[in-house]
């Protein structure tokens, strides 16, 4: 009897705390409604502006995310359209935002505001199959370069020490450069036209179709960094690039302080050596020609699918690859594709 007394006792008293916790919330939500009711101008329209970019965002996702699930294009009306192009081994998103024009929303085409940038699920594939996507990124690469508005076309060797307002194109700090008969060499250890990087020469775009060797020494930052050259690519020094596309038909060697992200292609050889950083995601192939080697060297850090489809991988015992099957490969690969980096514009 005492303890049925107890028990009727601890309920009424854990039904009184759970009304107290009730009315306490209550009383918080009933302060906080009060207090949007009485903000201030400013911070209403503060409000309004990160609910309206949380509104695009959601948006934004949804219209990818029911792409990757295979909807067709306009499957719901609602979500706004993605535009979808290729940048070098992966494939870029860009979705545009609704404008609303009499309580109705309208998309226009051209007004971007997010970025999304996707790779392909890692899976195991027959060298024929890494053989064909080569081709597309050989290809796609050359005609980015050569139908680039700027180029300059030269012949001959060429060895330049600075990259100044002559080789630029008007209005920016890129270059665009087609060399035929000849070499290319960069040497470059001083600000030059371009300003500095941390202590180094900065040069926002460069590329370079070569008909030979290509070599770039000395301390440089490149934001965006495109190669292609029907001899070897050597890249030494102290080079930071934050995106690469280099291809290198006799082989692509990167050793030294240096540090990319990108894709490195070669029918032959690619070497990475001397402490040098492939950072993720980046995609380094030797494909083509039997016997390819892909060579990981001397405290060598390779972050994403280092491969020699028909060849082998030689890696000692002081280079770190960090692949898995989190590993992403092109988009030239037939797997799922997988969004890694998103980005308001």
């Amino acid at each position: 009897m005492k303890l049925e007394m107890m028990r009727q006792s601890s309920r009424k008293l854990a039904r009184g705390s759970a009304l107290s916790l009730v009315l306490g919330v209550l009383l918080v939500l009933s302060i906080l409604m009060t207090a949007m009711l009485r903000m201030p101008g400013a911070l209403r329209r503060t409000v309004t502006l990160v609910a309206g970019e949380t509104q695009e965002m959601y948006l934004a996702e949804s219209a990818v995310i029911a792409k990757l699930e295979g909807f067709p294009d306009g499957y719901f009306a609602e979500l706004p359209p993605i535009q979808s192009r290729v940048l070098g081994p992966w494939n870029l998103w860009q979705v545009s935002v609704p404008k609303v024009r009499g309580n109705v929303r309208q998309f226009e085409r051209g007004v971007l505001k997010f970025e999304f940038l996707l790779g392909n699920e890692f899976g195991r594939f027959a060298a024929s199959e890494w053989a064909r996507c080569a081709i597309t990124l050989e290809r796609n690469l050359r005609e980015r370069i050569l139908q680039s508005e700027g180029l300059k076309s030269l012949s001959g060797n060429r060895r330049l020490f600075n990259l100044d307002s002559s080789l630029a194109t008007p209005g920016t700090h890129s270059v665009v450069l087609n060399i035929s008969a000849g070499d290319l060499t960069l040497d470059l250890n001083s600000a030059g036209a371009f300003g500095n990087y941390g202590g180094r020469v900065s040069v926002r775009s460069f590329m370079a179709n070569v008909e030979g060797d290509v070599k770039i020494r000395g301390s440089v930052h490149f934001d965006t960094l495109r190669l292609y050259a029907t001899g070897n690519v050597l890249l030494q020094g102290s080079v930071d690039a934050d995106f690469v596309e280099i291809f290198g038909l006799a082989g692509v060697t990167v050793s030294g302080d240096i540090s990319l992200a990108g894709l490195l292609l070669s029918k032959q050889n690619v070497e990475i050596s001397g402490r040098s950083r492939m950072r993720f995601p980046s995609v380094a192939l030797a494909v083509g020609y039997r016997g390819n080697r892909l060579a990981l060297l001397e405290k060598s850090v390779f972050e994403g699918a280092a491969l020699a489809p028909s060849g082998v991988v030689d890696r000692d015992s002081s280079a770190v690859l960090l692949d898995s099957a989190k590993a992403l490969l092109p988009f030239c690969m037939e797997s799922r594709p997988v969004v890694f980096s998103r980005r308001r514009l």
